[in-house]
């Protein structure tokens, strides 16, 4: 069998578009052993078109690699190309103090995406400075995963500081923080941009505060990990949110309930708990929770462990009437239960 010539495309009959499409997704080093030197239309659109962004990784080096590829970056002028930086240090070394010594994240004008792990207050306070912030004015998307330390008698209060000024940056769209550390977002003074917000060790007091700030908030994650002391009977939903993951680290389905009735718009909801056990009770109470205060749900994932013998009982629960399609599976998670994951669908 014989293939048509005609049908056969090479590598540069691509498109401009397609091709920076495809480099992006690969290292600095990758492309640029890959294309560089190719030939003159390839390397302009590496070096020098418009449209060309790459993203730089730096995971387990030594100071000396760090400083060689931030060389290599500076002479090959791409610190302007770089919208996509991810820095994941091993624990023993500090490359983002020693990246932010060597290379000051605001020098990366068009950063876009941003992701720092295993980072220390005091490192994410030297980075994230009014100046500095100021000229990161393209950075939409946000990732910080803070690191175990010892904490200073102000650390909550810092914390507290520092996430506000984050989240009141005027381009952010996309946040990921997650810390040890409860927040409660007492520092927030006027309203944040954010859309999609990702957020560990908090109550639902604590989220009560955030919403009166975001207004533009599509999506919530956050980790339930502190008892509400008290309850706000007055508080403003954000109108956009319709998305919502809740990880219930403590046992409050009372606190629950009511933080769900406040959402009749409500589109999407994933409630997930495996260290705390759902009683019978409140298990039988979801449809009928989601019936009369969310209206507009057409989708709810639950996932929790449940104990071997009341397996066929909890999934009874979730065989819901009126359109709802139930999807379900199970995972042994020790010898007395079962990891269950359910998705109940209206069609």
């Amino acid at each position: 069998m014989t293939i048509d010539a005609q049908l056969i495309s090479n590598f540069e009959d691509l498109s401009d578009d397609i091709i920076i499409s495809i480099i992006e997704y690969l290292s600095l080093e990758d492309f640029i052993t890959i294309f560089g030197k190719l030939n003159s239309r390839l390397a302009c659109i590496i070096f020098d078109h418009p449209w060309t962004h790459h993203q730089l990784n730096i995971q387990i080096m030594d100071d000396k690699t760090l400083k060689s590829k931030l060389d290599f970056i500076e002479n090959m002028k791409l610190t302007s190309r770089i919208s996509s930086i991810n820095i994941r240090p091993f624990s023993i070394y500090r490359s983002i103090e020693i990246f932010h010594q060597y290379k000051s994240l605001d020098n990366f004008m068009n950063l876009r995406a941003l992701s720092l792990n295993n980072i220390t207050l005091e490192e994410t306070e030297s980075i994230f400075t009014s100046e500095n912030l100021s000229k990161l004015i393209y950075l939409t998307r946000l990732h910080i995963n803070f690191s175990f330390g010892v904490e200073s008698n102000d650390y909550s209060l810092r914390l507290e500081r520092l996430i506000s000024k984050i989240l009141l940056h005027p381009s952010l769209r996309h946040c990921i923080i997650h810390t040890a550390r409860s927040i409660d977002f007492s520092q927030i003074e006027s309203s944040s941009p954010v859309e999609y917000l990702d957020i560990d060790c908090c109550s639902f007091q604590s989220l009560y505060t955030l919403f009166e700030f975001t207004p533009s908030l599509r999506h919530l994650t956050a980790s339930i990990t502190i008892p509400s002391e008290s309850r706000i009977q007055k508080i403003s939903i954000p109108p956009l949110l319709n998305s919502i993951k809740l990880y219930l680290s403590i046992c409050a389905f009372d606190d629950l309930t009511i933080f769900l009735k406040r959402f009749p718009k409500l589109q999407k909801l994933n409630i997930i708990t495996y260290s705390v056990i759902e009683s019978s009770t409140f298990t039988s109470s979801w449809f009928k929770l989601i019936t009369e205060y969310l209206p507009a749900l057409i989708k709810f994932k639950r996932e929790s462990n449940v104990a071997l013998e009341n397996i066929e009982e909890y999934m009874e629960s979730f065989r819901w009437p009126n359109g709802w399609q139930l999807e379900e599976k199970s995972v042994p998670n020790g010898a007395n239960y079962s990891r269950i994951t359910i998705i109940n669908i209206r069609y």
